[in-house]
């Protein structure tokens, strides 16, 4: 199948809100699945053209001992100041893009599922079929983050995304994530069964 045919369905969510276990539960399925996040990793490897473009505008002292780019510091510094997150994706988008589109291309399964943590913020759903989001309290996001991130640092990050309430109006389709990974699989079954429906594919799903 040619990659103007594939379906592509974004994968979103607040900080916690558990997208990562919802595209692991995709990937059980016949699902091309791709994670923006390990894709922005890849591009902004040492010696890429976007990582000489980060270190030319963000300086050096965003390296670590490896002479990589330390993805803590440079989040430190972009969620501290809008005008460099900005420059940061204004360098990095357009290659993502490019990188996605190109394991699309080359992909022949019947539809693929992107989950990034800003794909409404950064107007990428447009470019996409459907949206999911994935949605979960504050308090139980807070809860799941709380050994990856001081409260500060989480709601510095939090503060950066578009609320849930703004995130649902421009979502095709809710999951609930309040209750755990066993209340995810139905959900997940409910999706691939409109998928199915409204796209005339044949995703198996079990009953």
């Amino acid at each position: 199948m040619g990659w103007h045919k594939m379906i592509k369905i974004g994968l979103t969510g607040s900080i916690g809100s558990g997208k990562t276990s919802a595209l692991n539960l995709f990937k059980k399925y016949d699902f091309l699945t791709l994670n923006l996040d390990e894709e922005a990793n890849r591009i902004i490897k040492k010696n890429s053209a976007e990582y000489k473009k980060i270190v030319d505008f963000f300086g050096k002292n965003i390296l670590n001992s490896d002479y990589e780019i330390d993805r803590k510091i440079l989040a430190g510094i972009i969620f501290s100041d809008a005008s460099k997150k900005k420059v940061l994706e204004d360098i990095i988008y357009p290659a993502l893009r490019a990188d996605i589109d190109r394991i699309i291309k080359a992909s022949r399964k019947p539809a693929a599922i992107i989950e990034g943590a800003v794909i409404i913020e950064s107007g990428y759903y447009l470019n996409l079929d459907k949206t999911i989001l994935v949605a979960c309290d504050f308090s139980r996001r807070i809860k799941r983050m709380s050994n990856k991130f001081d409260f500060e640092d989480f709601i510095r990050r939090n503060k950066n995304q578009l609320s849930e309430k703004e995130k649902i109006k421009k979502s095709d389709f809710i999951i609930n994530n309040n209750y755990g990974f066993k209340f995810l699989i139905p959900q997940i079954n409910s999706f691939i069964r409109f998928l199915n429906s409204l796209y005339k594919i044949n995703f198996p799903v079990p009953e």
